[in-house]
């Protein structure tokens, strides 16, 4: 895969042949990170091993990514493949289907001759501040032209447990350096990233989204089941359609072809849905239709994805594409049947899905982002996922904010003339998922 790279730094270290073994390339004198970090101890606890250290901090071009990517699989490997998004085949796949579209660097750091953090940053293609052109720079998987883009969330660098206040700090240092953007985009991250960025950053825009969950660990630890834990009103829903389904036959992929199967009808109803209320459907891009292919197969494989689905004699109900993240099955994709033909498709497949995932001992279940009724009638918490964005201070960007204050004053307004609304016709898609 060719794909353009950025202009590279004096300090970043771009003139020495690719090497058999590329960690060793980051111990050749880089820019040395003051910083604080994680010594082991004796017991390898992370709070045992406070002590002042360094990180050593590189940065490859987009042609080194075959180098980049052997690095990343075996620091990923040695954290137990816990993260999803900054994963090595999360990354790989998102760069295949992406990578020769929008600009990318590597991000390393090493300390004692050992990586402790790698990460990809972009530059975006086709973004856009109200209907203006502007230039952005993203942490992870982000920056591709809308639709067609991943909607990346929980999105964080890869790191060795104990290093991440000293990467991070470094990280948005060096993301927020030069004149040569306008933007500066950390997209679907934690609140908890959220607010060391932020201290980073103290005038950065922060927008938080909730990202609702249901609590597997608190009702396992408890002997509960899942309707229990639920609302009244939501329980006796479930209850009155399954008894209206009567037997119902549910798929947990075992193997490369229920996945293969499960996965080629999800997009099928996905598009289907969609398309019926006159929407493309996500996977109308080719290029996001080619990452979610690979993606969902490659993950499933190495125990990070879930697909799953819900029969009725014989007509398939619903079909979900979930990702293991630290734990934590996250709800990204879905295909469900209308509502015509099967009564709460989304509701039951979710319910249905959280009941096995109980037995199998994951953390929690979670919806992600998204307007979605079903979210939070089958949560029991709730969670914040931010979108932060940091301006570099300019005339362009000054008169743009100062544009898109004034529009949001009319909008208001405007509102304001209308104390009541009609329901949203998108209601007919609460069960549905474009894009988380």
């Amino acid at each position: 895969m060719t794909a353009p790279s950025f202009t590279q730094s004096s300090s970043d270290h771009m003139n020495s042949p690719s090497l058999t073994n590329p960690e060793a390339e980051i111990r050749q004198g880089n820019d040395c990170v003051s910083a604080i970090a994680e010594t082991p101890s004796s017991t390898s606890s992370i709070e045992e091993r406070r002590a002042d250290q360094s990180l050593n901090w590189s940065v490859w071009p987009s042609s080194r990514g075959e180098d980049a990517l052997a690095m990343w699989r075996r620091l990923d490997a040695r954290l137990g493949k816990r993260d999803c998004a900054s994963g090595a085949t999360w990354t790989d796949c998102w760069l295949r289907a992406y990578g020769d579209l929008v600009p990318h660097e590597f991000h390393f750091a090493e300390s004692n001759g050992q990586l402790r953090g790698i990460c990809l940053v972009t530059r975006g293609v086709g973004q856009k501040s109200g209907p203006f052109p502007i230039r952005t720079r993203h942490l992870g998987t982000a920056g591709e032209p809308m639709p067609g883009g991943v909607c990346v969330e929980y999105n964080r660098p890869l790191i060795e447990p104990g290093y991440e206040a000293a990467f991070l700090t470094e990280l948005v240092s060096r993301m927020t350096e030069g004149r040569d953007w306008d933007q500066v985009r950390f997209d679907g991250v934690s609140i908890e990233d959220a607010q060391q960025i932020q201290s980073l950053l103290p005038g950065i825009e922060i927008r938080e989204r909730s990202s609702w969950y249901f609590d597997l660990a608190a009702a396992r630890s408890q002997g509960e089941e899942i309707l229990s834990r639920l609302g009244r009103s939501t329980r006796s829903n479930i209850r009155r359609r399954l008894k209206k389904y009567g037997e119902l036959e549910c798929t947990w992929a075992e193997n490369i072809e229920q996945a293969e199967e499960i996965f080629r009808e999800l997009v099928e109803l996905h598009q289907a849905r969609w398309q019926s209320v006159g929407e493309p459907g996500a996977f109308a891009s080719e290029r996001f239709h080619g990452f979610q292919s690979e993606a969902a197969l490659r993950l499933f494989l190495e125990g990070q994805g879930v697909l799953f689905r819900v029969r009725h004699q014989g007509e398939t109900v619903g079909c979900l594409f979930l990702l293991i993240d630290r734990n934590r099955m996250l709800d990204y994709l879905s295909g469900f049947a209308s509502f015509e033909e099967k009564p709460s498709p989304g509701l039951i497949t979710h319910y249905l899905c959280m009941e096995h995932a109980l037995k199998r001992g994951f953390d929690a279940y979670d919806f992600l982002v998204g307007e979605k009724r079903h979210k939070e009638n089958l949560s029991t918490e709730v969670t914040q996922l931010c979108w932060l964005t940091a301006t570099r201070p300019s005339l362009k960007m000054s008169l743009l904010q100062a544009a898109q204050s004034w529009k949001r004053k009319l909008s208001a307004l405007r509102k304001g003339s209308h104390s009541h609304t009609d329901a949203s016709d998108s209601e007919i898609l609460d069960d549905s998922n474009q894009q988380n």
